[in-house]
């Protein structure tokens, strides 16, 4: 009799290591999975919010990444899509959107999702419209036919999954930074 119920303590111990081991595998799965699905939706949401800015254009590709809450109260969109935006004189050819993800946390089994990201576009390659060529050298010389750099900022991104989809709920800025 003892000698079984060593043999099924032994057992016992077994299983549960086997099955702690196995629940941390899975739980560290689903950790990664969300981790990586919210790296893209943020890179990908801010790139297209980033193109709306200069373009004026595409603002219905940003419910795919954004909840429309947000949407209609970013300041940065709002300027970027009204008469008063720094990019309203130039053809946008093309620029290079870079996203550097400092921290981010989310449970597998949470619905809220917080990140800390630094956004840069160091390259924007575009001209100033043959329309707004004169006024533009007049106003700021040569300088003025370039584009605008764009702020680099730290934000802190807040996102919900609705529907089995992260989306950006609430970009905060926290600093802007240096070139």
């Amino acid at each position: 009799m003892k000698y079984i119920r060593r043999f099924l303590e032994f057992i016992a111990s077994r299983v549960a290591i086997v099955t702690l081991v196995v629940a941390l595998l899975v739980m560290s799965f689903y950790l990664a999975m969300n981790i990586a699905n919210i790296y893209v939706m943020v890179d990908e949401g801010l790139d297209a919010r980033a193109a709306v800015i200069m373009s004026g254009e595409g603002e219905e590709e940003l419910s795919k990444y954004f909840r429309d809450e947000f949407l209609f109260q970013d300041a940065a969109l709002q300027v970027g899509l009204s008469a008063v935006s720094p990019y309203k004189d130039y053809e946008i050819r093309g620029y290079r959107h870079e996203i550097r993800l400092l921290s981010v946390w989310c449970w597998p089994w949470d619905t809220v999702a917080r990140a800390e990201i630094e956004e840069r576009i160091p390259a924007i390659d575009g001209t100033i419209r043959s329309s707004s060529r004169a006024a533009a050298l007049a106003e700021g010389g040569e300088a003025r036919l370039s584009p605008p750099a764009w702020t680099p900022c730290r934000y802190r991104v807040t996102m919900v999954r609705t529907g089995g989809r992260w989306k950006i709920s609430n970009l905060q800025l926290l600093e802007q930074l240096t070139q």
